[in-house]
């Protein structure tokens, strides 16, 4: 059980270190050199007009990059689930969930700017909010929190309507943090004081 503990507890650290450094992990496994489309053979091959036909294989200089773009239509999975739910609980285990990559693209697409609605910016920074006041998995709310506020930060700081909730977050946030602060400092106390009897 202590082992199973430990496991659990290590893929926590890892779910949330990655979700904060995605952009260093995707630019250390960029490929040095960018991948290159094969020749695409038509249908029907053309021959030349000689005693003894060849073929002819036109080469496609201009490859569209919208192609290997991902397409989003309508609505998302992970939007239909915060814009319906109003148990917090129950959307943070929907998003721990969720792959790291998935969570980066849907926190990366969520204001109007971006493909995605005012009224998503709403619900999250409501579900942000919440989380912290019921001190729902610190590390991995802190984690979203952070990603959120990178991606959405422009549009944030040009959204009056919102001001009102990201103070309510940020004083939440704040309280969580100070008591945080508080308990680690208890700890690291009580350890050096045991140190000190033992020796």
């Amino acid at each position: 059980t202590q082992c199973s503990g430990k496991q659990w507890y290590q893929r926590r650290v890892r779910e949330w270190t990655s979700l904060c450094n995605l952009d260093i992990i995707k630019k250390r496994n960029k490929p040095k050199a960018p991948p290159t489309a094969p020749k695409v053979a038509p249908f029907f091959l053309q021959t030349t007009k000689e005693l003894v036909p060849k073929f002819v294989v036109e080469e496609k200089e201009d490859i569209e990059k919208e192609s290997s773009k991902m397409l989003r239509i309508g609505e998302s999975d992970f939007q239909r689930q915060l814009l319906n739910s109003s148990d917090t609980v129950s959307m943070l285990r929907y998003m721990k969930d969720m792959a790291t990559p998935t969570i980066d693209l849907e926190l990366q697409s969520m204001s109007p700017m971006d493909g995605g609605s005012h009224e998503l910016v709403v619900k999250f920074l409501e579900f942000l909010t919440n989380a912290h006041s019921l001190k729902l998995s610190f590390d991995l709310v802190q984690a979203y929190t952070n990603v959120f506020l990178k991606y959405n930060r422009q549009y944030l700081m040009d959204t009056p309507a919102l001001q009102e909730q990201l103070k309510s977050l940020r004083t939440i946030h704040k309280e969580q943090w100070t008591g945080l602060q508080r308990r680690l400092q208890e700890v690291v106390c009580v350890t050096n004081f045991l140190k000190n009897v033992a020796l």
